[in-house]
């Protein structure tokens, strides 16, 4: 067993609660009670000491992320770094995509897509839900815009909703700690304004 390895449980650990119960990363800085004796007992504990071989330690929550965002309860053994290769790409390319995003958000009517009822899940959810924009779009949007307490409130879906709205809210501290959001508020300014 290595130093590196329990902190790589720990935050696995961490992570995934966040993404799934009501645990919260950033309140708990990532901290949650699993002794090394249970680290030890595992019977993936093979996995999470191959990992620090493969992933440094300034992308260990990128790799959990990557993995967790599509399912929160992904069993570690189920997890490859090419998926967080691929997360961090997508984040490299955020700026054109997000301009993309606003154009489909504008030509479908920025209105319509915020309107919100409580038997139908609002245009601009949908939208992420079907891979046509990305959820970062969404957290970048509501923070110009604040739209997702009142589509929360709102909209009483039973399923698929609650699961989503979750994952929203989770994720968002994630992306605004990494991307410079003035930069983006003026590309949403110049797409909206022209």
């Amino acid at each position: 067993m290595t130093r590196f390895g329990y902190e790589v449980y720990i935050t696995y650990l961490a992570l995934q609660r966040h993404f799934s119960t009501d645990y919260d990363f950033f309140k708990y800085n990532g901290k949650v009670n699993a002794s090394t004796d249970a680290y030890q007992k595992r019977q993936d504990v093979y996995s999470f000491e191959k990992l620090t071989k493969i992933i440094e330690k300034k992308d260990l929550v990128d790799f959990f992320l990557s993995h967790f965002l599509e399912d929160p309860k992904c069993w570690i053994r189920n997890m490859s770094k090419v998926k967080m290769e691929e997360y961090q790409a997508h984040f490299k390319n955020l700026p054109k995509k997000f301009k993309e995003d606003l154009y489909t958000i504008k030509r479908a009517g920025p209105p319509d897509c915020l309107m919100v009822a409580h038997d139908r899940i609002p245009l601009i959810h949908k939208k992420v839900m079907e891979d046509e924009i990305n959820l970062e779009t969404v957290v970048l949007l509501d923070q110009l815009f604040p739209f997702l307490q009142k589509h929360e409130q709102v909209c009483q879906l039973p399923f698929v909703w609650p699961d989503y709205i979750r994952k929203v809210k989770n994720y968002s501290p994630f992306v605004l700690q990494k991307l410079d959001y003035k930069y983006y508020e003026d590309i949403a300014r110049d797409v909206f304004m022209s």
